[in-house]
Parts: C-alpha cells; sequence; structure tokens
C-alpha cells in the first residue's frame, strides 16, 4: 500500500483522506502550511517513503512570490532528496518558464496547474508519474536540430533516461587556501461533487537571469533553521534558501578547449565573490588539478568534491544528480558537458538544454567559420536567441559575419589569458558581461575580517583607558 502525506487546508484534508483511502492508498500524516511541514522534519512526522500532495500555497501570502516558493522547496529538498513531491499551482505560473526550469531541475515534475481540487484528478495524479518531456512545450523540447549540432556525422546515439537515481553521497569537500596554493492524464470523468478552490491570485514573476545572480547572499541551511527554533512562524513571509544559476557549457566542434572556458568562467566569478561550482563528466583536467593541488597528499576517499582559489570542483570519477546540485548551497553550478557522451542519467542534450544559460564554445578562426555557420544553421531562430556562443581564438572579423548571418544569437570572443584559473580584470569584467552579475560588496571573508578588526580595535581602547585611569602610586623609603 503507497503512502500519502498531504499539505493542505483543513478542508481539503478531509475531503481528500477519504478517497485515498477508499482507492487503497495509505495517508500516512498531514499538514496545514508548508512552515509546518517543513518543521515536521525534526520531529520525525515526514515519511520519506511516502509520496507528498502539496497544495502550493498552503500558508504563503497571496499574491505568491515564485522565488518564496522556490526557496521552500529548496529547504524541502534538501531532506527528501528523492521523494515524489505532486505541487498544486495557479495556472497562471505556467507562463513563468524559469520558475518551472529550476523545479524540474530539482526532481519536482509533478506540477498540476489547477486552482481546483478534485478527488479523481488527485488519484490520476499519483498513478500518473510525469517526467521533464511533460515540459517540452514549455521549456523545448530537444529536437533533431540540436542533436545535429553535437553529432559529428549529424546523429547521435540517444541513451535511456531513467528516473532512478543513485543514493546521494555525503558531500564533504577539502580545501585548500590561496595562501598555501589554494496536464496531467486528461480524464475528466468527475464523479464526486468533492471540489474545493484554492481561492489564491498568483502573478507570475519572470526573473531575469541578472535577478537570479543577484538573490541575497545569506543561505539559509535545512538544519540550522530547524536547529534554531522548535516551530517556525507561519507567518514569516520567507523562509529563505537560494537557487543557484545553473550553467551549460559544451562544444560546437569536439576539438574546442571548453574547460579552459569553464575554469575561466568559474574563476572570474569567484573573483567576483560568488560560489561557483564546476561538475564534468569524467574530465581528466579536473583530476590533473587535484594532483596539482594536492600534490604529496594522502587522497581522502570521503571527499566528493575539493576547492582551489575560491571555485569547488566535483572529483573525477564521482557521480552526481542535478537535483541534489540545486540544493548544495552554491551561487553557480557550471556543468561541463559533452553532449556525445552517453550518461546514465539525464540525456546529455536535455541536460544541457535545461540549464538556465546553455553555452557553445566554438572555434573562432576565420578559416574554420563556413563548418561553424553550417553548425548554427541546423539550429532553429529560438534555440539560437538562446544560447551564448563563445568564440575562442577568435577575431572582429569573424564576430562581424556572425552578428550579420545570425543577429539572434549572442556572441563574445574569450579573453586571452595565461591561466583560466587565474583571471585578470579584462576577464573578469567579461564574465561580468557574459553572466550579468555584479561583485559583491559583503563577502563573508571580509565581515569576519572586519568583526575582529573592530574586536581588537575595542580592546585597544579599553586597554588604554585602564592606562590612564589607573592612580599614580608613590613609594615612601623610611
Amino acid at each position: 500500500m503507497k503512502k500519502v502525506h498531504l499539505v493542505c487546508s483543513p478542508e481539503l484534508i478531509l475531503l481528500i483522506t477519504k478517497t485515498l483511502e477508499s482507492e487503497g492508498f495509505v495517508v500516512s500524516g498531514h499538514h496545514q502550511t508548508i512552515h509546518k511541514f517543513i518543521n515536521g522534519f525534526r520531529s520525525k512526522e515526514v515519511d520519506p517513503s511516502a509520496i507528498i500532495v502539496m497544495q502550493g500555497g498552503a500558508g504563503l501570502t497571496v499574491p505568491i512570490n515564485s522565488e518564496e516558493l522556490l526557496g521552500l522547496m529548496v529547504l524541502i529538498r534538501k531532506h527528501l532528496k528523492r521523494t515524489r513531491l505532486i505541487v498544486q499551482l495557479d495556472e497562471l505560473l505556467q507562463e513563468d518558464t524559469e520558475f518551472i526550469r529550476s523545479m524540474v531541475n530539482m526532481g519536482i515534475h509533478d506540477l498540476q496547474f489547477t486552482q481546483n481540487f478534485y478527488s479523481d484528478e488527485i488519484i490520476n495524479w499519483l498513478k500518473k508519474k510525469k517526467s521533464t518531456r511533460d515540459f517540452y512545450d514549455v521549456l523545448g523540447k530537444q529536437k533533431p536540430s540540436l542533436q545535429g549540432l553535437f553529432s559529428k556525422k549529424g546523429e547521435i546515439k540517444n541513451n535511456e533516461v531513467s528516473d532512478t537515481s543513485p543514493p546521494p553521497q555525503a558531500v564533504e569537500v577539502k580545501s585548500l587556501s590561496k595562501a598555501s596554493i589554494s496536464k496531467n492524464q486528461t480524464t475528466q470523468t468527475v464523479k464526486k461533487q468533492t471540489q474545493v478552490s484554492t481561492k489564491s491570485t498568483v502573478k507570475p514573476q519572470q526573473r531575469s537571469i541578472q535577478a537570479r545572480s543577484l538573490v541575497s547572499e545569506e543561505i539559509v541551511e535545512l538544519d540550522e533553521v530547524i536547529e534554531e527554533s522548535p516551530m517556525i512562524s507561519t507567518n514569516q513571509s520567507s523562509v529563505g534558501g537560494h537557487i543557484p544559476l545553473i550553467i551549460g557549457i559544451s562544444g560546437v566542434g569536439g576539438d574546442e578547449d571548453v574547460g579552459a572556458a569553464a575554469f575561466l568562467i568559474a574563476a572570474g566569478l569567484a573573483e567576483l565573490g560568488w560560489k561557483p561550482l564546476v561538475c564534468g563528466d569524467d574530465r581528466a583536467e579536473i583530476s590533473s588539478l587535484e594532483d596539482m593541488v594536492f600534490s604529496g597528499e594522502k587522497e581522502d576517499a570521503s571527499s566528493k568534491m575539493f576547492e582551489y582559489e575560491g571555485v569547488t570542483f566535483i572529483r573525477r570519477g564521482y557521480t552526481w544528480d542535478i537535483s541534489e546540485l540545486m540544493t548544495s548551497g552554491f551561487s553557480h553550478i557550471i556543468l561541463w558537458l559533452d553532449i556525445q557522451q552517453i550518461r546514465k542519467e539525464t540525456n546529455g542534450i536535455e541536460l544541457w538544454w535545461n540549464t538556465q544559460i546553455p553555452i557553445l564554445v566554438a572555434n573562432g578562426a576565420m578559416w574554420k567559420y563556413e563548418l561553424l555557420k553550417e553548425k548554427l544553421e541546423t539550429l532553429t531562430d529560438y534555440e539560437r536567441k538562446r544560447c551564448k556562443l563563445l568564440l575562442e581564438n577568435g577575431h572582429q572579423e569573424v564576430k562581424k559575419k556572425l552578428k550579420n548571418d545570425f543577429p539572434e544569437i549572442y556572441t563574445s570572443l574569450i579573453p586571452n589569458h595565461h591561466d583560466p584559473l587565474y583571471p585578470d580584470k579584462s576577464a573578469v569584467d567579461w564574465v561580468m558581461n557574459l553572466l550579468t552579475v555584479e561583485k559583491k560588496l559583503l563577502r563573508k571573508p571580509v565581515i569576519l575580517w572586519g568583526i575582529a578588526g573592530v574586536i581588537v580595535f575595542i580592546a585597544l581602547i579599553l586597554f588604554a583607558i585602564g592606562i590612564a585611569t589607573v592612580p599614580d602610586s608613590s613609594i615612601t623609603l623610611p
């Protein structure tokens, strides 16, 4: 018997429970608001093996802020990494592409856009599990044109997309500082008259990439939220949370130095004060970097990641899952992908295309322009408009020709760099323009040093006052 946990209003809980039990489901628990549901993690009130049916606006202020809802979903995913979530949402949110993209990347595919709850429909939601393919009309289907772009012969092997994922591994980061070389199935047979309207008016907010990058610096960890307060106030407007910007980067022809571009972008973000993560599929360059950084040190088999110069890398040979990375606390996640490589999990093209910023790296030499042009012609205008094209060894003449032939695609020349992990000011400015990000003014190290300085300053003042107030003592000799 399958277990179901309900997160909705008291009226809905009463109406739905009887229907679910008559269909063989067991209601293992229920909460009236999302905040109370999150608090239920501490008291073990939530069974991770149960299917969660959630009213998207339960306990939230109206109109619902999509960023606030995403932050709550991050907190939920931190604890329920593999639990199936069915979320009812207002129909207007179907227009918010980036909201849907973030939910799908977190592994939340069962999105039901409706304002009403019907008992029969909820049964259909439980029986029919959705996948990324159900959102191709919103996110854009991976057409043969995209497959032809990354295929040397216009063909590519399509691997099966598996719904099962390996269990999450414990994430430990070994770090080296710089100083030390640092709609669902439509069966409109409403037999029961149990209908309740959610009465929530959601105003979708189209979030730009810049707004996503400039989200609040504070990342609220789920364990900290639960430990610091025994009960989260239901009137709290926002629990907190953070949605990283997902960047997918891949080569066009197969002979480009995609790794250098990925490292340059990551290092530039680190210089700007952000917290980037780079992960790739079996990349020898990442392994070589690790060997160089930790030369002579004993390998820590428990570490899944390592950090160097402010950039975190997933070690070679370790598997990663995008839904897990979405809740990892990083500001930017750079997926270094090889589209032609067969992957065990999500199809490479699908994973690359579902990122917020899909980037193509191509050789910008003039003598290779016709080959690049043939590749780009396989894409539709929409696909070219959504991608960013980076040219290595590029020239302004090539960029001008691309602007004339493909005015809809964003093209940029990768700046010259001696070492992509140590970008100069011009390279950092290039990253700022490429991703539309700004420099963080307040960084945690700066704040810590500032606090330490204030403490030392106050201590010196007190010490000086103490000396000044000590009375002079005179000794009278007999």
